[in-house]
């Protein structure tokens, strides 16, 4: 029987039919390992990839193998060097790889930088039973988890190839893709869940959308357009449901040269910045920044600084700058404020700004306490996504 290659089963077979196979991907678990111990009850067959050859460690009721990296490629107990292997476990068991545990099999590469990358590869339904509970809580309701299930069934598919030509596999086990800590993550409400929707995925015109997702918006979610290309399905979405959020509310404040320097240690040429101004959409979500410094203005997708300053410490672009109070504010708090300014100033020649925000992540697509908001209203999981993602449909890709 032949086992290699084991070639990724193509999606995009017509949707108007259901496709009898599940999607395989390949998800890089670790990168940049100079050793790894890998483990399976009842043994495993080792395949040399480039020569085809096999070699099956057995030790009693378990098989332990260490793979170290060499000048020659991999070193194992039996001192065969090769450099692209694949470890296919006997009955199916889980594999062990150091503190982790993953269904599936492994391929262990030899990267760029002559150290060993290994990849997870394993149908897409199994992949989720080890991703739910990592990016959504288990006390949700269930058609919020089910919801997310379709979201994250949806993400994997379409980003199946995403880092394939750079990395050598297609999604990687973090927040660059979608967080997946295999078996040891596994819950029976994810498999649930999982089992529930199988097959499920979001489409439009016929294709797998980009099924982006974040935490909470913080009142409206964001225009995909300001991001550079606006995506039909992607539109910004009133949104009042995330409130129960515990984080909901955050304040952020630097100095303006403090501002400067992290700018500049990024890579941006300005002078000593002077004024920060904010442009902001219809649902009051900060748009685009404008920094003035001596020698002009730099204009700055809101996004772009949110990741320059850390998306952990500027949460969301949902914000307000409250170093300036306006309006109906009260005029003591307002009095407060420029005092507290004129102080900075006099003391270290600088200025302040505060922002206050709400919400946290990229705030497009899925609201993911949102989604748990309209979950307890009674929406189903099907509605919910439909609020989300504009002009979708929820397709059952295989049985």
């Amino acid at each position: 029987m032949k086992l290699f290659p084991i070639l990724i089963t193509g999606i995009f077979c017509l949707l108007s039919q259901v496709c009898a196979a599940v999607p395989e991907i390949t998800v890089g678990v670790f990168e940049r390992q100079e050793k790894i111990q890998i483990s399976a009850e009842n043994g495993f067959a080792i395949y040399d990839i480039s020569s085809k050859k096999v070699e099956v460690f057995k030790r009693w009721n378990k098989s332990v193998l260490d793979v170290s990296v060499t000048e020659r490629g991999f070193g194992f107990l039996t001192h065969r060097n090769l450099r692209h292997i694949e470890i296919v476990p006997f009955r199916k068991h889980p594999i062990h790889v150091n503190k982790m545990v993953f269904r599936g099999i492994l391929r262990i590469r030899e990267d760029r930088f002559g150290k060993m990358t290994v990849i997870n590869v394993l149908d897409v339904e199994s992949y989720l039973y080890g991703v739910i509970k990592s990016e959504m809580l288990l006390n949700s309701p269930i058609e919020a988890l089910k919801a997310q299930a379709v979201v994250a069934r949806t993400y994997a598919i379409r980003n199946q190839d995403k880092f394939l030509k750079e990395l050598g596999f297609g999604l990687t086990r973090d927040v660059r893709s979608q967080v997946y800590n295999g078996v040891l993550d596994e819950h029976d409400l994810a498999i649930q869940v999982v089992d529930a929707t199988r097959g499920r995925i979001l489409t439009h015109e016929g294709q797998p959308i980009s099924a982006y997702y974040h935490s909470a918006c913080g009142g409206a979610t964001q225009d995909s357009g300001t991001w550079g290309n606006r995506i039909a399905y992607l539109k910004a979405t009133d949104c009042k449901y995330c409130e129960n959020y515990k984080d909901l509310h955050w304040e952020y404040e630097l100095s303006l040269r403090d501002l400067t320097n992290k700018l500049r240690e990024k890579g941006h040429v300005l002078s000593n910045i002077s004024d920060v101004k904010l442009s902001k959409d219809a649902f009051g979500r900060v748009i685009r920044v404008e920094l003035v410094h001596a020698d002009g203005t730099m204009n700055m997708n809101a996004n772009h600084l949110r990741t320059l300053l850390g998306p952990n410490v500027l949460r969301s672009t949902m914000f307000n700058d409250i170093s300036r109070r306006t309006g109906d504010t009260d005029p003591a708090e307002k009095a407060i404020d420029q005092i507290l300014n004129s102080f900075m100033s006099r003391m270290n020649g600088d200025r302040s700004i505060r922002w206050h925000g709400k919400g946290f992540g990229h705030g497009v697509g899925l609201c993911q306490w949102g989604a748990k908001g309209l979950a307890n209203k009674g929406y189903n999981f099907e509605k919910i996504l439909k609020y989300y993602y504009s002009d979708v449909s929820v397709t059952r890709l295989y049985d």
